[in-house]
């Protein structure tokens, strides 16, 4: 009897230790996460100039409140509006003016389905110029590319060819590593505020920080299971409306999950982004490339609730 009550306490005492050890390794881990914060679509998805100030006034305040440097992806067909350019560019040099970066997401956002390769790559050189000019005022150059849905070629001949080109261009790519849909919650917070449906509109922002807090759950496992740690992740998130409003909270929650926002060129240097991608024909977050090449299995991540997925599609159109 003595003997079994001893393998019972010894094997409680092992299943203990093996539980504290995950614990501390968990802790460790969370202690020293890192993440780079990039926006997409600059400078505002909404194309009402109003619309766009406001929303980059409040999100440029809730960076500087919460010491996020971050890369902007400019589409800067977005700047063509009769007798607004220059308001418009002026949201650019906000982004500058308040310490931040600018990159180049295509002139127009272009769609390689649609596009032979020479197509696209005259949308990137289009989509330097302004962003180009105003980075040089700075003494800075344009150093980073995001391409559009983070689609990077439907063909290897299309993906090689692409990146060659932007390889020539001196441009550095900007993976993601923590894809979501923030644009879906965006488009549906934005509508239902504009119909004045303000009920509905809290219903969606109030589920957005969760959701997220979701994503980053699972990417952060994916990638424990990857690479045996959690890689420096690069967020990708758009300049909009829901973000504007709620990104004082979703950075309190990647602070309290112990997170340490760095920038683009920190987060590039961890070993991870020098791994070979696989060919998607579907924009991905990097780490589904990562386990493509290596042979590992797809996992899925988080989308957003049904509710809110349903509002997005009703709005579409409108």
């Amino acid at each position: 009897m003595l003997r079994k009550i001893s393998h019972a306490l010894l094997a409680s005492a092992m299943l203990a230790f093996v539980f504290a050890a995950q614990m501390c390794a968990q802790e460790r881990a969370a202690s020293g996460r890192r993440v780079a914060v990039t926006f997409d679509d600059l400078p505002a998805p909404q194309d009402d100039l109003e619309d766009m100030q406001s929303i980059t006034s409040r999100l440029l305040a809730s960076l500087k409140r919460n010491g996020v440097p971050v890369v902007g992806f400019v589409n800067e067909r977005k700047l063509y509006r009769r007798g607004e350019m220059d308001e418009r560019t002026n949201l650019l040099r906000a982004w500058l003016d308040a310490g931040e970066e600018l990159g180049n997401h295509t002139f127009s956002h272009i769609n390689l389905r649609r596009a032979p390769l020479a197509a696209y790559e005259e949308d990137v050189v289009r989509g330097e110029t302004v962003t180009r000019m105003l980075l040089e005022e700075r003494g800075m150059k344009l150093r980073y590319f995001r391409h559009p849905f983070l689609w990077t070629g439907e063909t290897p001949e299309y993906k090689d060819g692409l990146a060659k080109f932007l390889a020539a261009r001196g441009y550095t790519v900007a993976p993601v590593t923590i894809d979501n849909d923030d644009y879906i919650f965006a488009d549906a917070y934005f509508k239902t505020k504009k119909r004045g449906d303000a009920e509905t509109a809290k219903r969606v922002a109030d589920a957005y920080v969760p959701y997220m807090e979701t994503v980053f759950d699972f990417f952060e496992r994916l990638s424990a299971e990857t690479f045996g740690r959690e890689v420096k992740h690069v967020l990708l998130l758009h300049a909009n409306e829901i973000n504007a409003d709620r990104f004082d909270e979703l950075a309190a929650m990647l602070k309290r999950r112990g997170y340490t926002f760095v920038t683009l060129e920190e987060a590039l240097k961890d070993p991870a982004y020098a791994e070979r991608d696989a060919l998607y024909k579907s924009g991905v977050s990097w780490i589904h490339r990562w386990r493509a090449s290596k042979g590992q299995p797809e996992k899925r991540e988080p989308r957003a609730p049904k509710f809110v997925d349903d509002l997005y599609r009703a709005g579409q159109g409108n």
